[in-house]
């Protein structure tokens, strides 16, 4: 039996549920308990993990329920947050292996290494290509690259100079870099450069520049 509840406010009456017992008593619960209760689970449900159910000096075994569902939304930002770590690490696999597919250099040769590139190319993907490219060149000691673009789509407007400096750079490596398979278009922009100081050294196919590099009297060597 509930004595002396205070006058203007809505109460609802629960069978309280204790052990060995499912009808030990009657508990008079304030409808906005309840609320607040329903108002953080919907909040919840809808991706909202950051309120609470304020606990007030409430000594009975409704006070249980409160502290449970605040307990659960604690273990659901939890949860929440080691997903998204989780997504990030994965984001960060996916991008490092996306860069490893996008510069695919194959050791065709002792010394001689290719590069076949695929699909459009811009500023962000030439610097990946070049870093990852001379790389490969010191770490193997090459002595040749050979840049095929068959498979290049496009050619972003300003990539070709930093084709070029690439280009530039594998040779200061003391490499020779042979470039083939260009477009018609990659040709015209190479010849609105109008960079006639750089002797570009380019063929048709890959097969052409494996042909001269591996010709009669080639050995296998490097540098």
């Amino acid at each position: 039996m509930v004595a002396h509840l205070p006058a203007g406010r809505q109460y609802v009456t629960l069978t309280a549920c204790s052990r060995g017992s499912y009808d030990r008593g009657h508990v008079s619960i304030e409808s906005a308990r309840i609320e607040r209760i329903l108002k953080n689970l919907v909040a919840a449900a809808n991706g909202d993990y950051d309120t609470r159910v304020p606990l007030e000096e409430n000594d009975d075994e409704f006070l249980d329920v409160e502290i449970g569902v605040n307990y659960l939304l604690d273990e659901l930002v939890l949860e929440r947050d080691q997903n998204a770590a989780q997504s990030r690490q994965i984001a960060a696999q996916t991008t490092a292996l996306v860069e490893a597919l996008s510069t695919p250099i194959i050791a065709v040769w002792p010394g001689v290494l290719v590069l076949p590139i695929i699909g459009a190319i811009d500023i962000q993907r030439t610097t990946t290509i070049n870093i990852n490219l001379l790389a490969r060149v010191v770490s193997e000691r090459a002595k040749y690259v050979i840049l095929d673009l068959t498979g290049v789509e496009t050619i972003a407007t300003g990539t070709m100079p930093a084709l070029l400096q690439m280009v530039r750079a594998i040779g200061l490596l003391g490499a020779t870099c042979f470039v083939t398979g260009i477009n018609s278009r990659a040709a015209q922009q190479i010849v609105e450069l109008g960079d006639n100081d750089m002797q570009l050294r380019t063929l048709a196919r890959v097969s052409d520049a494996l042909a001269l590099i591996l010709g009669p009297g080639t050995k296998s060597s490097t540098r």
